[in-house]
């Protein structure tokens, strides 16, 4: 009878421990976080794409007669992929660096064209996303899009250096002789690389929401944030030897992309519920999200109908 007790009083002091942890998992799920998960990875494909063409389109006109540095920059950017996608990837960069400076001014005008419209169209669908997280109104139209504008350019600046910050280890490994050298210059490049990347959560966090926040409310997100993706970086190669051996190609490519925007859309989206649930005390709704309009669009016809 004792050992009852004891077990159920147990029990009740770890329902009691893990209330917040649980709640938080239903509002991840009430808000359809995996579903604005797949947005975000779809927005994402349609901006990067534009990017990586204006990116190596500019690189291979810069370094057009610098044969050394393009291989070096591109085994960099390549080796950041799993091996099953190098060789499509090697392919499209290829093209990149030979190809696209012939036509430079009509490509480049094209894809900045596009470029613009694909970014300004994620960081819409982040705005949206967001706004269901944190329980906001959805800014207006031109208001929307100036801020959309906003983190394009900041995102430009960003983006080359969390690149370069990446790159530059594996630049520097070969010019450094011993190993306390070379194991220094690889921490450097993780903590550098996670500093930038940190950056880059926490200015989403800080400044898309359409409310005022505080550094105090986004930090968390953007830390777990970005120690997520530094760790997914490292395992998700592993995944793909393990468990997707079979695709190769460019259709091995093109899945592997899908799925790895889509796992970074997911951590975009954890870190942004946890400052809202942990941070700003945004509690789960209490249905899913589509069955939760249902109902309160019903509510509304019938206090309509009562007050008919």
């Amino acid at each position: 009878m004792e050992s009852t007790t004891t077990n159920r009083d147990l029990f009740q002091n770890m329902k009691i421990e893990t209330k917040p942890y649980r709640k938080f998992l239903k509002k991840f799920k009430n808000d359809w976080s995996l579903v604005l998960s797949s947005m975000l990875a779809f927005n994402l494909l349609i901006a990067l794409l534009p990017m990586a063409i204006i990116f190596f389109g500019i690189l291979g006109l810069i370094l057009n007669n610098n044969i050394n540095l393009q291989n070096r920059i591109k085994n960099s950017i390549i080796n950041t992929f799993p091996p099953k996608a190098n060789d499509s990837l090697r392919e499209i960069i290829n093209i990149a660096f030979k190809n696209l400076y012939h036509d430079a001014g009509i490509i480049l005008t094209f894809g900045i064209l596009f470029a613009i419209i694909g970014c300004l169209r994620l960081f819409v669908a982040i705005d949206r996303s967001l706004t269901i997280i944190y329980r906001i109104e959805e800014r207006k139209f031109i208001k929307k899009y100036f801020l959309a504008l906003k983190m394009l350019l900041l995102f430009l600046i960003l983006i080359p250096l969390m690149i370069i910050a990446s790159s530059t280890p594996s630049i520097l490994l070969d010019f450094i002789p011993n190993a306390g050298g070379r194991f220094g210059t690889y921490i450097l490049g993780i903590l550098t690389s996670l500093s930038l990347t940190f950056l880059l959560f926490e200015i989403i966090y800080y400044l898309i929401p359409n409310k005022k926040m505080t550094f105090k409310q986004t930090w968390c997100g953007a830390i777990i944030a970005s120690g997520a993706l530094q760790l997914f970086m490292i395992f998700f190669p592993l995944y793909i030897r393990t468990y997707m051996t079979s695709y190769t190609g460019q259709i091995g490519f093109a899945v592997i992309l899908i799925l790895f925007l889509f796992y970074f859309a997911i951590i975009l989206i954890l870190g942004a519920q946890i400052n809202a649930f942990f941070f700003e005390s945004i509690q789960p709704l209490p249905d899913p999200l589509g069955t939760f309009i249902s109902r309160l669009f019903e509510n509304s016809d019938d206090k309509a109908v009562d007050n008919y």
